[in-house]
């Protein structure tokens, strides 16, 4: 069965929040209807990974693709399908401050309007992050191949997320 593995998660940003604790709200995927309906899919696609877990933080990780011979291969060596990847990282900081050490780790953040107290998008990251009102950080991470702006979907994504708490 497909595998989960985080070590690699590439985001050094969430070492400077406080103590994580995992909302139950995440504890599980999206449901792949929700998913296909925020993200791009090709036709042909199929969903390849859908794991939520706690490593270092409580970290929901979807693939999607074309099927791929290889991926079974990948899987069993302990690493992941190929395919396009969208990442949702929670983080409970512990007061407002918090986030101004996350905001300090980007050297591209733009303000995003609307979005939980206070939102940022990085190009170069292709994220988004944003902290609410009782202090949970979000991370939405969109590593999609052929999306030529990723932000509009990172931004639906979050918008989703906040509903759904």
């Amino acid at each position: 069965m497909i595998g989960f593995c985080a070590k690699h998660l590439g985001i050094a940003l969430l070492a400077t929040v406080a103590t994580p604790l995992f909302a139950q709200d995440y504890s599980a995927p999206m449901s792949e209807k929700d998913l296909r309906s925020l993200v791009p899919f090709s036709a042909n696609a199929d969903l390849k990974l859908a794991e939520c877990g706690k490593k270092s933080y409580p970290t929901c990780t979807y693939i999607w693709g074309l099927p791929d011979s290889d991926d079974e291969a990948r899987i069993k060596l302990g690493g992941k399908p190929a395919g396009d990847k969208l990442l949702t990282i929670f983080a409970q900081a512990r007061r407002p401050q918090d986030f101004d050490r996350v905001l300090g780790s980007y050297k591209d953040a733009v303000p995003v309007d609307n979005l939980g107290v206070t939102a940022v998008w990085s190009d170069m990251r292709n994220q988004l992050s944003l902290i609410t009102g009782d202090n949970l950080v979000i991370h939405v991470n969109v590593q999609i191949r052929d999306l030529a702006d990723p932000k509009p979907t990172a931004l639906q994504v979050a918008a989703f997320l906040l509903a759904s708490r």
